[in-house]
C-alpha cells in the first residue's frame, strides 16, 4: 500500500515539474512566429524574447530595420497580450519578457516607459520581471529609471553596490567560449570555462542565459547540465518536449 501511494504521488508530481521544467525555455527571436508571445507562452515558456526599433515614436517589433512594419509594434504584439493574460490571472510559466533593443537607449527606454507605465502594478503583482537587453544606458544610470525595470548585465561589467536589483539576468554569447556545433559532445575545455562561468554568475546572484547556442537537442542537454537558468532556442516545441522529458 505504501509503495502504490509513493507511486501515485510521483505520477501526480511528474507532469508539474514536467511544466516547472519548461520555465528554463526562452524563446529567442519570438515574433519571427507565426504567433508571436502565444505559442511560447502556451507551450510554458519561462521567458520570451522581443527585438525592437524606436521609429517615429512608436515601438517595431523586428530583427533587421528592413523587416519592420507598422502593424508589427510592441504594443500589439506582446503588451496587450501579456496585459490580458496577467489579468485573466492565467500567466503560468511566464515569468520574464526580454526587450532587446536595436536603437539606442536614448530614444527606445523613455517610449518603453512610456507604454509599460500603466501597467507597472499588475507586471510587479504578477512578479513579471520586464529586462533591457541590447542597447542599454550606460550603468551609473540605472538608478534613475523605474525600479520594475531591470537591466540584462553582461560578463565583462560590474555593478556598484546598490544596483543588484537592477541587474538579476546576466547573458553572453557562447561563442566567448569557444565554437561549437552542438552536434558532438561539448570540448572539455570549452565546457569547463562554461562550468566556470556559471558558478561566477550564480555566486553574484544573478541568473544566466547564453545566446548563439545551437539549436539541437545535445546542445540542451549540454546547457541542462551546466545549470544555466535560461536555455534559448528558435525550435519552440523541440525544447519544450526536451525539458519535459528532462523530469523524468
Amino acid at each position: 500500500m505504501k509503495n502504490l501511494f509513493i507511486l501515485a504521488c510521483w505520477c501526480v508530481c511528474l507532469p508539474a515539474i514536467a511544466q516547472e521544467n519548461v520555465s528554463k525555455a526562452h524563446a529567442h527571436n519570438d515574433y519571427e512566429h507565426a504567433k508571436p508571445f502565444f505559442e511560447a507562452y502556451k507551450l510554458g515558456f519561462g521567458s520570451i524574447e522581443a527585438d525592437v526599433y524606436a521609429v517615429k515614436g512608436e515601438l517595431l517589433v523586428g530583427h533587421e530595420i528592413g523587416d519592420l512594419k507598422a502593424d508589427r509594434t510592441l504594443k500589439s504584439l506582446y503588451v496587450d497580450p501579456i496585459v490580458a493574460v496577467l489579468k485573466a490571472k492565467k500567466q503560468g510559466n511566464f515569468h520574464q519578457f526580454l526587450i532587446d533593443f536595436k536603437t539606442n537607449a536614448d530614444s527606445t527606454l523613455p517610449l518603453l516607459i512610456q507604454a509599460l507605465s500603466p501597467h507597472k502594478d499588475l507586471f510587479v503583482k504578477s512578479g513579471l520581471r520586464i529586462v533591457i537587453s541590447g542597447n542599454r544606458p550606460a550603468i551609473k544610470d540605472y538608478i534613475n529609471f523605474p525600479s520594475w525595470i531591470t537591466f540584462d548585465g553582461r560578463s565583462t561589467e560590474t555593478y556598484p553596490a546598490g544596483l543588484g536589483n537592477y541587474v538579476v539576468l546576466e547573458s553572453e554569447s557562447m561563442y566567448k567560449f569557444g565554437m561549437w556545433s552542438g552536434q558532438v559532445p561539448m570540448p572539455q575545455a570549452m565546457k569547463d570555462k562554461l562550468k566556470a562561468y556559471v558558478e561566477r554568475v550564480h555566486g553574484s546572484g544573478r541568473k544566466l542565459r547564453l545566446w548563439a547556442t545551437p539549436n539541437t537537442l545535445m546542445a540542451y542537454q549540454a546547457l541542462w547540465d551546466l545549470g544555466v537558468d535560461y536555455i534559448g532556442t528558435d525550435n519552440l516545441s523541440e525544447l519544450a518536449d526536451f525539458l519535459k522529458l528532462a523530469a523524468k
